[in-house]
């Protein structure tokens, strides 16, 4: 070979490249080693991003729990109301009397528990109060979820939602009193 083999290497098998193309290879090579080393310094304001791109997940997540945790108490409570409504009313010896009895163990027992049904309406449609037959008390309340606001909008929450529940309560076979 001519004086230059020193500098002939194989870039490939079967291929061999002279020392000037290997030298503007390992140019380009350090440039972009430079850029990238470059990008992976100058990372300023990324913490900021991540944390306002998590802040923003954890604050959803959050608000998707609160309103879960609502729409189940919501529903218990409305259905504890029922049941309170129906054995109130099995108690009474008149239907007057029990559908009266009923509201207000409704009233009762959402006070109890707290305010966050509301707009009661209890009704007995269905119910046989002769001996031996059974009061239904179904019970609807409306929970409110206009607090979670825009952000609760976007993740599909209603603002309102109305839970029905339904109880049934025998009454007794023996029981004496008018049935009026």
């Amino acid at each position: 070979m001519d004086g230059r083999s020193d500098y002939l290497h194989s870039d490939r098998p079967g291929r061999e490249v002279d020392a000037v193309s290997v030298k503007g290879t390992r140019d380009v090579r350090c440039r972009r080693a430079r850029l990238a080393e470059r990008r992976r310094r100058d990372e300023r304001g990324s913490a900021a991003v991540e944390t306002l791109l998590m802040a923003s997940a954890a604050l959803g997540l959050v608000l998707v729990v609160v309103a879960a945790g609502r729409y189940v108490d919501g529903s218990a409570q409305a259905n504890d109301a029922a049941y309170a409504a129906a054995r109130a009313a099995s108690l009474e010896p008149t239907s007057a009397g029990g559908m009266a009895a009923g509201r207000q163990a409704a009233e009762t027992a959402l006070a109890e528990r707290g305010k966050s049904c509301l707009n009661l309406s209890v009704s007995f449609a269905g119910s046989d109060f002769a001996p031996g037959g059974q009061v239904i008390a179904r019970v609807s309340c409306t929970v409110s979820l206009v607090d979670t606001g825009a952000l609760g909008r976007q993740l599909g929450l209603q603002p309102n939602r109305v839970f029905t529940e339904q109880a049934v309560v025998p009454i007794e076979t023996y029981r004496s009193g008018s049935n009026q």
